[in-house]
């Protein structure tokens, strides 16, 4: 039998998952290396410098599957932390003077404008996305689409 949901209620399986703390559980992975996807990660940098449509396609894939566009875990942007703290530092060896303020530079860089800039931008995008470019389903049959937020 197909989802049904309608504009004045939600199914329990979008309730579970909006009031589940996965936000909480998505930080805790951050420390546990074991359960991050390292070679998927660097498959989908790769192929997002290369053939962005093959991770399109996956990520489609994985929306159609596990109804959720966002991944699970967070080993993108701890590979993309630490790589970016890696130029950085290659950065303040060529063109800086002090250690002191290398190690500014890579703080404010990785903290300030990757992680908070970053996060304030996904929020503006989410709630454009959800406000404003999602189509309403034209019958009970079809399952809501909403773009959840998730770094």
């Amino acid at each position: 039998m197909l989802p049904t949901t309608s504009k004045g209620r939600t199914s329990s399986s979008s309730t579970s998952r909006v009031n589940s703390p996965t936000f909480p559980q998505y930080l805790r992975r951050i420390i546990k290396w074991q359960q991050m996807d390292i070679e998927y990660t660097f498959w989908q940098m790769l192929y997002l410098c290369t053939s962005p449509k093959v991770v399109y396609q996956h990520t489609k894939f994985h929306k159609q599957t596990k109804n959720q566009w966002a991944r699970d875990d967070p080993a993108f942007v701890v590979i993309s932390s630490l790589l970016l703290a890696v130029a950085t530092l290659a950065y303040c060896a060529a063109y800086d003077h002090s250690a002191g303020h290398a190690v500014f530079v890579v703080i404010s860089v990785v903290l300030f404008h990757f992680l908070i800039t970053g996060a304030g931008l996904a929020t503006c995008c989410w709630f454009l996305t959800n406000a404003y470019l999602r189509e309403e389903a034209p019958n009970s049959h079809v399952v809501e689409q909403r773009v959840e937020w998730q770094v």
